[in-house]
């Protein structure tokens, strides 16, 4: 009875995390914090970055590491961040939920460059590309 229940369990952890990778989900919170989304979304996809910018008066500002996100709803959020979404996507999520500016960034050897020009590709496009240009370019 005891090793068919640790079993069991065993099965439920695993089901738990074949759903999570296919799902992909950010949970957002009021108290989350800059820092822990970008930690969690590059965990995901390791040669993709992302940062915010705040809006304040008339120019945008960075958001800090250790800012919470304060959305307009003082209820728990899920972005979407399966690899078929786009940058473009991603984007107005963060937008219309929680009103950050998103910038996703392609690691391109070295640097990261701004996918702005290529905010239609899919996440997983652009984890490959950065990828694919990392490992070929000769440097870290």
């Amino acid at each position: 009875m005891r090793r068919n229940r640790r079993c069991h369990e065993k099965n439920r952890r695993i089901t738990k995390c074949i759903i999570f990778m296919f799902m992909q989900l950010l949970h957002i919170d009021e108290e989350t914090r800059i820092g822990k989304i970008k930690t969690d979304f590059n965990t995901c996809y390791p040669f993709l970055k992302i940062d915010f910018l705040k809006e304040s008066a008339a120019k945008k500002i960075r958001a800090g590491e250790s800012e919470k996100i304060n959305g307009y709803e003082k209820i728990a959020k899920s972005i979407d961040i399966n690899t078929q979404r786009t940058v473009a996507q991603l984007k107005k999520d963060f937008r219309d939920i929680f009103g950050l500016t998103a910038e996703v960034f392609r690691k391109s050897g070295s640097v990261w460059i701004e996918t702005s020009l290529t905010d239609d590709w899919t996440l997983e496009q652009q984890n490959r590309e950065a990828e694919y240009i990392s490992q070929h370019s000769g440097k870290p």
